[in-house]
């Protein structure tokens, strides 16, 4: 088996966090995410790290200094306008590669409550996508959701307006390798911008039998501000996440994310992230993504 970790986004949704550095290596109390999921990954695996060419030095960097062992693998695309896309992005490393086996695809975005070797052991031969069980569904509507059968899916909508259930997908499947020569099939059939992996499973269903692996949670789809915030705050403890070199003084700072050494000064911040290197004085701001670098001060 091989292990696919997809993180050739550009995360424009979070910019100005995003602008320069990859989503999958934002910090979540004080750990990138992708250290979330490589302390998964299933012994003697060594994944590959599917990025783009903008943050391949990023990456190469990480891995250095992590500790952790992956196959980098680069898209020569440099914006949001050249991306692949998730489904493109595996027709290219399945033909880049020669890869023959059977395939763990999985986003680099994401913080599960279990590991990748669970999700792999819960594998028979079939395709499995892990499945959240959102408690909501009219929120359900942002993502693709399933109707199941027992460990079947009987029906996959992408983005539905009414969604038939509660469970969504959450950007972590297992392809056996006879489904690999698929992917270039679906891309050349796919509608204009109907080519995530939503589309896929959906597309695949009519061929094939898809099976599931349920959780719940604590889950992160790391994809805005709100979704970075809590993650945040669940692994510390529900407090606000302030990085230990960064100057707080006179301030108040509620439901919020300080990611690196920054000045906050007789302020209150509430459910805020403000980068590194930003200083803020005298000011009330609720809600706010405060770039790198950002000079916000109350003038007498």
């Amino acid at each position: 088996m091989k292990i696919v970790v997809l993180a050739g986004g550009y995360a424009k949704r979070l910019w100005p966090l995003t602008l320069n550095r990859p989503k999958p290596l934002l910090p979540v109390a004080g750990r990138p995410i992708l250290d979330y999921l490589f302390s998964g990954m299933p012994e003697r695996n060594v994944p590959i790290l599917s990025v783009n060419r903008r943050f391949a030095d990023r990456f190469s960097a990480w891995l250095e200094g992590s500790g952790y062992r992956a196959e980098l693998v680069v898209e020569e695309t440099r914006s949001e306008e050249e991306k692949l896309g998730a489904v493109g992005a595996l027709a290219y490393l399945v033909e880049r590669l020669g890869i023959e086996e059977d395939l763990l695809v999985v986003g680099g975005d994401n913080i599960f409550p279990f590991t990748l070797e669970e999700f792999a052991a819960a594998y028979s031969g079939k395709p499995l996508v892990a499945l959240y069980r959102l408690g909501d569904r009219e929120a359900a509507r942002r993502y693709g959701v399933a109707e199941v059968e027992g460990k079947r899916v009987t029906r996959f909508v992408e983005k539905p307006e009414n969604p038939p259930s509660d469970l969504v997908s959450t950007a972590c499947y297992l392809f056996p390798a006879r489904i690999l020569p698929l992917f270039g099939e679906f891309l050349r059939e796919a509608e204009k911008g109907k080519d995530a992996p939503g589309y896929f499973l959906q597309w695949l269903l009519s061929r094939e039998e898809i099976e599931v692996f349920v959780f719940d949670g604590p889950w992160f789809d790391i994809g805005s501000r709100k979704a970075y915030i809590e993650a945040n705050l669940h692994f510390n403890g529900g407090k606000s996440w302030i990085h230990p070199e960064a100057r707080v003084k006179g301030s108040v700072i509620e439901r919020s994310v300080v990611i690196g050494p920054s000045t906050v000064e007789n302020s209150r911040l509430v459910e805020c992230v403000v980068d590194e290197g930003a200083l803020l004085s005298g000011v009330e701001l609720k809600g706010a993504v405060v770039g790198s670098g950002t000079d916000i001060r109350t003038i007498p």
